[in-house]
């Protein structure tokens, strides 16, 4: 180390090359870095929502979920899918692995929830799309004197003021 630190003093011109060529070569890596204040990551979920009024949870699961599950079990590039089925409407989410482009699947997946042709006659036509992925930037949280209804409808004008 002493070594480097003589031969510096006694040639000031290689320190000064060496110091130039840092700041260049980081003032290079600074300006051709990718800068993102909220980066973008890809959803590898796909959402079907079903809207059937009047039914009960027991009518969504039989003519609706169940019917959904079997038409996307056999698509290649499922990792899982989960459903729920509750009142008056029905969701199944599906995860995509990582080795499958979304969109091919969410064009196969829509093919076949496309094809099924048993959905009882008053419910509404699948729509099948691809979960947006996001990021929050904060949490709203509120509370005070009054009664749930209330609070809850305040929380929907904070919501539609931000």
């Amino acid at each position: 180390m002493k070594k480097l630190i003589t031969t510096f003093v006694k040639y000031p011109f290689n320190a000064n090359i060496i110091i130039a060529a840092i700041i260049i070569m980081g003032s290079y890596s600074l300006i051709s870095m990718k800068k993102s204040f909220f980066p973008e990551r890809s959803s590898r979920f796909i959402n079907i929502t079903v809207a059937y009024p009047g039914a009960s949870p027991k009518e969504m699961e039989e003519g609706i979920t169940s019917r959904i599950e079997q038409a996307i079990r056999g698509i290649v590039g499922i990792k899982e899918f989960t459903s729920t089925s509750s009142e008056n409407f029905a969701r199944v989410t599906i995860e995509i692995n990582t080795d499958y482009d979304i969109d091919e699947a969410l064009t196969e997946i829509k093919n076949a929830v496309d094809g099924i042709s048993s959905f009882p006659v008053d419910a509404e036509r699948p729509i099948v799309f691809k979960q947006r992925e996001s990021t929050n930037a904060a949490n709203l949280g509120l509370y005070g004197d009054a009664d749930l209804e209330t609070l809850k409808t305040m929380l929907m004008i904070l919501k539609m003021i931000s």
